[in-house]
C-alpha cells in the first residue's frame, strides 16, 4: 500500500518540475510535456508499482484519445497559414482596424477582444496571435494589445475550438459513470458549465478596463455600461444555447455555443455604440499599405473558409439525423489493450469539417503558389503545439492506470491495485483533509493543471476522474460531480492567461519579446479572482447551500478578498515611503 503523504509528494513531484521549466528554465509546452511524463511514468512503476507494459499502453492510449484536441490544433493552424499566404487573413485584420473610433476604447475592447475573441477561437482561430497587431494598430500600448485578447476569450475556453474541451470532458466523465442512458449528455454538461458563465465573463470584462486604462478608465460610465452589457450577453448566450440544448436534448448546439456567444456580443456591442451615438467604424489609422490590401480582396472572399466551416458545423450538429448518424453511427470504436475504448468518431469532429472547409474555400481563394508555401509554414508550425496537446493526455492516461499488475478483468479491461493508483491517492487525500469544503480547491486543480499545460483540455484529461473520485467519496450527488468536473475545467480555462506559452507567442507577433512577465503580472490578478469566484460558486452549488449560505459564503470570500487587497496596498505604500526617505538624503546631497 502507497503511504499517502508520500504518494502525494510523488504525484505533485511532476506537476513541480514542470512549473520549474516553465518558470526558471523557460522551456515550452511540448518539451515540458514530454519530461513530465518521463517523470510521471518513472513513478508510476518504480512507486505506485504499474506494470511497465501498461504503463506504455496507457501512454499511447492517451495520445490516441487526445487525437480531438490535438487534429483540431494541427488543422486550425492549417486553416489560418492557407489564409494568411492567400492573403485572406491581412484582409480579416484590415477591416477589424476600423472598428471604433477615439476615445471609443471600450467599446473596442468589449467587441475586438471578447466578441471576436470568442468567435476567432470557437472556430479555431487564435486571438492571441490575430488580435494584438489590430490593438497595436488602433493607438493601445504593448502591454495592453497583449493581454486584452489573451485574457478576453478566456471565460468561454470551454466552448473553443467548437466546444471540443467540453466534448472531452462529457466523453471522460459518461465513462466513468457508465449508465444506461449515458450520463451525462453534452447537453448537460456544457449547461453546468455555461452556469458559471455569466459571472465570470462580467468579472472579466470589468478586468479588462482596468488594464486598459486604471481605475481611470474602469470607473467611466460607459466602461461599466459596456463591460456589464458585454460580459452579461457573453455569458448569458452560453447559458442560453445550452439550456435549449439541455430542454430539447440537442447535443449538436453545444459545439456551436463560441461562435453564438461571440456573434451576439459583437452584435450588442455595436447596437450598444448606435444607441450611445458613439463612431462605429474610423478608416483614419489605415496605412497606405492596408488600403492596398482593402482593394486586393473583397471582405466576403476572405471570409469564405470560416463562412463554409459555420455552415458546415451547424448542418452536422443541428440536424439531429446527421448529428446521430455521424457522432453514434459512425463512432469507430478501438481499444488499446485494457484501456477504456476510443470512439474516433471521425466524420463528426470539427477538424474533418475544418479541413474540409479549408479546401471548399480554394477555388475562391486560390492555390496556385500557396499551397507549397502553405504546407512548408504549417509544418514548422503546428509540429510542437500537436504534440503538447497529445502528450498531455499520455500523462492523464499514466495517472488513471498507475497500480495496474498486467491482469485483466473479465471485461477485457486492466486489474487495477487501488491502493496504488495515484487518483485514489488523491481522492482519499482530499476527502480526508478538506472533507465538504473540498469544492473550494477544484478551480484551483484546474488551474494548475492548465498552467502547467497550456490547454483546458489537457487539464480536464488530467484531473477530472480525480473530482469524480473524490465526489464519489464525499458522497455527493450525480450532479455535483458534474460540477466538480466542471469547476475543474473552468479554472484550467482562466490558466490560459497566465500560459508562458501563449503569452510568448502574442508577444512575438508584434515584436515585443520580453514583456511577458509585465503581462502576466497584469492579468495573474484578474484572473485568480475569478478563480476565486469559480471557488465560492462550486462550493456552494455542490454542496447544495440554501440561499442564505450563498450570501454567507460570498460575503466571507469578499471580505477576505478587499483584506488581502488592502494589505498588498498598505505593503506597498509601506515600501514607497521607504524608498522616499533613503533616497531624500541622497537628493540633499546632490542639490
Amino acid at each position: 500500500m502507497v503511504a499517502t503523504w508520500l504518494g502525494i509528494f510523488m504525484i505533485a513531484l511532476p506537476f513541480i518540475a514542470a512549473i520549474l521549466m516553465l518558470l526558471v528554465l523557460k522551456w515550452k509546452a511540448d518539451i515540458t510535456g514530454f519530461i513530465m511524463w518521463i517523470i510521471m511514468l518513472i513513478l508510476a512503476v518504480a512507486y505506485f508499482k504499474t506494470n511497465t507494459g501498461v504503463v506504455f499502453l496507457a501512454s499511447i492510449a492517451g495520445f490516441i484519445k487526445s487525437y480531438p484536441i490535438a487534429l483540431m490544433v494541427c488543422t486550425s493552424i492549417f486553416m489560418i497559414t492557407y489564409m494568411q499566404k492567400t492573403g485572406a487573413l491581412q484582409r480579416i485584420i484590415v477591416a477589424f482596424k476600423t472598428l471604433g473610433g477615439e476615445g471609443k476604447e471600450p467599446f473596442q475592447i468589449m467587441f475586438i477582444n471578447i466578441g471576436l475573441g470568442c468567435f476567432l477561437v470557437s472556430i479555431g482561430a487564435t486571438p492571441v496571435t490575430m488580435l494584438p497587431p489590430i490593438m497595436i494598430a488602433i493607438g493601445y500600448s504593448s502591454l495592453a494589445a497583449v493581454a486584452l485578447p489573451a485574457i478576453g476569450y478566456d471565460p468561454l475556453t470551454t466552448f473553443a475550438l467548437l466546444a471540443i474541451p467540453a466534448v472531452v470532458f462529457q466523453k471522460v466523465m459518461a465513462g466513468l459513470f457508465d449508465l444506461t442512458p449515458i450520463f451525462p449528455t453534452l447537453a448537460e454538461s456544457g449547461y453546468i458549465f455555461s452556469l458559471f458563465m455569466p459571472i465570470v465573463t462580467t468579472g472579466i470584462a470589468l478586468g479588462m478596463m482596468f488594464i486598459a486604462g486604471g481605475k481611470k478608465m474602469l470607473f467611466r460610465k460607459d466602461s461599466l455600461i459596456f463591460a456589464f452589457v458585454g460580459g452579461i450577453t457573453a455569458g448569458g448566450t452560453s447559458v442560453l444555447v445550452n439550456g435549449l440544448a439541455k430542454r430539447f436534448q440537442i447535443d449538436g448546439l453545444v459545439p456551436l455555443t463560441g461562435l453564438f456567444a461571440g456573434l451576439f456580443t459583437c452584435i450588442v456591442m455595436l447596437l450598444l455604440a448606435k444607441i450611445m451615438k458613439m463612431k462605429i467604424f474610423d478608416r483614419s489609422n489605415l496605412t497606405e499599405e492596408d488600403h492596398k490590401i482593402e482593394q486586393s480582396m473583397p471582405l466576403w472572399k476572405a471570409f469564405m473558409p470560416w463562412s463554409i466551416l459555420v455552415v458546415l458545423c451547424g448542418v452536422t450538429n443541428l440536424i439531429p439525423q446527421v448529428h446521430d448518424f455521424l457522432f453514434n453511427e459512425l463512432s469507430m470504436q478501438i481499444q488499446i489493450s485494457g484501456a477504456d475504448p476510443i470512439s474516433l468518431q471521425v466524420f463528426w469532429n470539427a477538424w474533418f469539417w475544418v479541413i474540409l472547409a479549408t479546401v471548399l474555400s480554394m477555388p475562391f481563394l486560390g492555390v496556385k503558389g500557396k499551397l507549397k508555401d502553405t504546407f512548408s509554414t504549417w509544418g514548422k508550425r503546428a509540429i510542437k503545439p500537436v504534440f503538447a496537446a497529445a502528450i498531455f493526455f499520455s500523462v492523464a492516461f499514466v495517472m488513471n492506470y498507475s497500480g495496474a499488475t498486467g491482469e485483466f478483468l473479465a471485461d477485457g479491461s486492466w486489474v487495477i491495485a487501488e491502493d496504488n493508483n495515484m487518483i485514489k491517492v488523491l481522492a482519499d487525500a482530499s476527502e480526508s483533509i478538506f472533507g465538504d469544503y473540498y469544492p473550494l480547491i477544484v478551480p484551483f486543480v484546474g488551474l494548475l493543471g492548465g498552467f502547467v499545460s497550456g490547454s483546458e483540455t489537457s487539464s480536464i484529461a488530467m484531473f477530472t476522474e480525480y473530482q469524480y473520485r473524490t465526489g464519489i467519496r464525499l458522497g455527493l450527488s450525480d450532479n455535483s460531480i458534474i460540477i466538480l468536473g466542471a469547476s475543474n475545467g473552468i479554472g484550467g480555462g482562466l490558466a490560459s492567461v497566465l500560459s508562458p506559452a501563449k503569452i510568448q507567442n502574442a508577444t512575438a507577433v508584434i515584436d515585443k519579446q520580453g514583456i511577458e512577465g509585465e503581462v502576466i503580472k497584469k492579468t495573474a490578478p484578474i484572473a485568480l479572482l475569478m478563480v476565486v469566484s469559480v471557488s465560492l460558486i462550486t462550493l456552494c452549488w455542490a454542496n447544495h447551500y440554501p440561499a442564505w449560505k450563498w450570501v454567507v459564503v460570498f460575503a466571507i470570500g469578499i471580505g477576505a478578498v478587499a483584506a488581502l487587497l488592502l494589505s498588498i496596498l498598505g505593503i506597498n505604500k509601506l515600501r514607497n515611503r521607504k524608498k522616499e526617505q533613503v533616497q531624500a538624503p541622497e537628493k540633499e546631497e546632490k542639490e
